[in-house]
Order: C-alpha cells, then structure tokens, then sequence
C-alpha cells in the first residue's frame, strides 16, 4: 500500500496542498510530486485536489497519472509551523542562490516581495529562513521551477532525518491531521533509513484554462532526483504515537 501526505497551504482545509509526497514502502521511497500537475477529472491542477474533493479527489488524481496510492494523510499548516519555529538547521549549498520571496511566509507575493540569498557551502536555517529554504521558487534573473524548490524539501529533510528529528512532533493534537484511513499511518511507520528520496519527473508544460501547468508526457513517467536518505527510528514512533492519538479521540 501507498499513502500520498499532504502539507496544507493555508489554516484552512479547503485551501491547497502545495506540498504532496508519496509514501512508497514497495519501493522504499518517498516521492515528491510537482504542484502543478494537471488533473483532468478537476480540471485544475493537483493541488487544489484536496480542496475540491477531499481525500477521494487528490487518490484518484494521482492514480490517473500513473501513482497507485491507497490512502491520504493530510497536515494542517499550523502544526508544520509550531513544530518549524524552534529548529535550528545547517544546510549544504552547492552554489549561489537568489530567489523572489513575499514580504511574510503567509502572504501573496502579489503583496509584496523581497530578495532571499542562499550562500555556499552551507547556510544555518531558522525561523523564517527554513521557510524560505523550502517554499521559494522566483528565482531571480533566471527562470525558477517547482522541481528546484522540491530538490530544496528534499535537502532540509534529509538534514532534520540525519539529526534524529522526531516527525511526531508535526502533529501532537488529532485536530492537525486528516486522514483517509489509518492504514496510512501503518505505511508512515514503514519508512527506513535506507529510503530514496525521488521527484516525480517526465511532464510537458501547458497552458489550460488560463494555467500554467505540468501535464503527463507521452512516456511512462520518469522518476528522477534519487536521494540516499538515513532517517532515525524516531520517524517510525512519532506516526506510531499518532495513530494512538488518534484512537483516543
């Protein structure tokens, strides 16, 4: 069985979720998929899924792109960020790095923007900055893509992996999680230390309904952007600790 978890955009559980990763025990892997995938059945891209139709929408979504994925689990923005404020983090940095970034994590870069720098061969992340780090994606004075910004999630979680961070503490109150089934807790605690982490590749860009968006290429779909991944024991207690939470309520 798979479990596709997603991150909340904003409070709300109609909102998006813009960050959307497979769990894969088959494969031993977690697997992110871009945003702006396009799903025919909604007619919008696959991160409005939730939104539109709740657990059901974004499963089959995935499914109709190829993904067999069972269950869903999705986390409210809050709780990400109450778990987020007091970690402190170094991260590698290959190369420079600049990016348009809104004014505050929670508002429209519409509103405003701001220019963030990521410097090598390493930068230490906190508060604000792991926001940064895991959500830009305007690059300045060159084109930006989702699967660079995914390539970035995938850094800052093998780092809290490597650190022993406890997942667990993303969600200590029920209210913070929505979930399809809690069989998606048993492929939670599946996950190993010797997972990959992969991005979900292969798509052509288009323009539908005024969008732009990622739509499934002619070939089976590519996935790339293999990453080697230790992950501590404390991952596989924290689900287990919240699927007993959930039982209680």
């Amino acid at each position: 069985m798979t479990t596709v978890v997603g991150v909340m955009d904003r409070p709300s559980w109609r909102s998006r979720t813009d960050n959307i990763v497979v769990v894969d025990p088959g494969a031993e892997r977690l697997l992110w998929v871009p945003r702006d995938l396009w799903c025919r059945r909604l007619r919008d891209r696959v991160n409005s899924a939730f939104a539109a139709g709740g657990h059901r929408a974004l499963i089959g979504c995935l499914n109709d792109v190829g993904l067999s994925v069972h269950h869903s689990l999705c986390v409210s923005r809050a709780a990400v960020e109450r778990v987020l404020a007091d970690v402190e983090i170094e991260v590698p940095v290959t190369e420079e790095l600049a990016f348009w970034y809104p004014l505050e994590p929670t508002r429209p870069i519409e509103e405003g923007r701001k220019i963030v720098r990521f410097s090598p061969p390493r930068e230490v992340l906190a508060g604000e900055r792991i926001h940064q780090w895991i959500g830009a994606r305007f690059a300045v004075d060159e084109i930006g893509d989702d699967i660079e910004r995914m390539a970035r999630q995938q850094v800052f979680v093998r780092r809290l992996m490597e650190t022993g961070f406890d997942f667990g503490r993303v969600i200590t109150d029920p209210a913070d999680v929505s979930v399809s089934s809690d069989a998606a807790f048993d492929d939670l605690r599946r996950v190993k230390t010797t997972w990959r982490l992969e991005t979900l590749l292969d798509f052509v860009p288009r323009r539908i309904d005024g969008k732009a968006v990622l739509v499934k290429g002619s070939r089976r779909l590519r996935i790339v952007h293999a990453v080697k991944q230790r992950t501590p024991p404390a991952l596989a207690r924290g689900f287990e600790r919240l699927r007993a939470a959930r039982k209680r309520t």
